[in-house]
């Protein structure tokens, strides 16, 4: 073999051996034995070594997840204790504003003027003189149609006493029920008297009730033959 024959085929081997090797190195179907145990022993101890890294992670995840818990359940009885406090504060705060700004209640001397106020006003010694008991009535009470009333009321009032006076007491019940019977008679007549005339008698049988609600002890008796004044 001479000179020139040798490279020939030194060139032809080596042009042939390089394609070749660029076929061989190409994958096919991408299958290739990388991260495949070559032996069963090895494919068992992977497959151990799997099962304890799986265990290992569920217990990871189970430990952050009763962490979490932990936190979560902390974070509401935290919560829980702020709105109860804050329920609380609220209330105490609540009852300053209102105790600040209400209206205060009436002073003794404030009430008594209140209670005054709605009182009807204490007959004039003109109308009642408490020592001898006589009443002088209205011109409007002093017609036939009141008179079985009238004269009763008169009788009472100048047997008046101490021990038999008072609201409650037997003279001022028969007493009230008498005038309560003057108010409605007076009523179905309001078409025969004035205006005026209506409300001066109606005041004045208000007044004679509150009257005999009042104890007045030591009152003397009125003579019954003692006439009535007028108006």
């Amino acid at each position: 073999m001479n000179v020139k024959t040798y490279l020939i085929i030194s060139f032809i081997i080596t042009t042939g051996s390089t394609a070749f090797g660029q076929a061989v190195v190409t994958p096919i179907n991408n299958w290739s034995y990388q991260n495949h145990a070559s032996t069963a022993a090895e494919g068992f101890l992977n497959g151990e070594a799997r099962v304890i890294q799986a265990a290992g992670q569920a217990n990871y995840l189970n430990s952050l997840a009763a962490v979490n818990y932990q936190e979560a359940q902390s974070k509401w009885i935290d919560n829980r204790k702020k709105f109860v406090t804050t329920y609380y504060e609220n209330k105490v705060y609540s009852k300053e504003m209102r105790d600040r700004y209400a209206k205060k209640p009436p002073t003794k001397e404030v009430w008594d003027k209140i209670v005054a106020s709605t009182l009807p006003d204490a007959l004039t010694t003109q109308q009642y003189d408490p020592t001898t008991g006589r009443i002088t009535w209205p011109h409007i009470l002093r017609t036939n149609e009141y008179d079985a009333f009238r004269n009763r009321i008169d009788e009472l009032m100048a047997k008046r006493t101490a021990d038999n006076d008072g609201d409650g007491s037997p003279f001022q019940r028969e007493i009230a029920s008498l005038i309560d019977a003057m108010k409605m008679l007076l009523k179905t007549n309001i078409n025969a008297v004035t205006d005026t005339q209506y409300a001066h008698a109606k005041s004045f049988l208000r007044s004679l009730d509150y009257e005999v609600k009042v104890v007045r002890s030591g009152a003397k008796a009125a003579d019954p033959t003692s006439t009535v004044s007028i108006n």
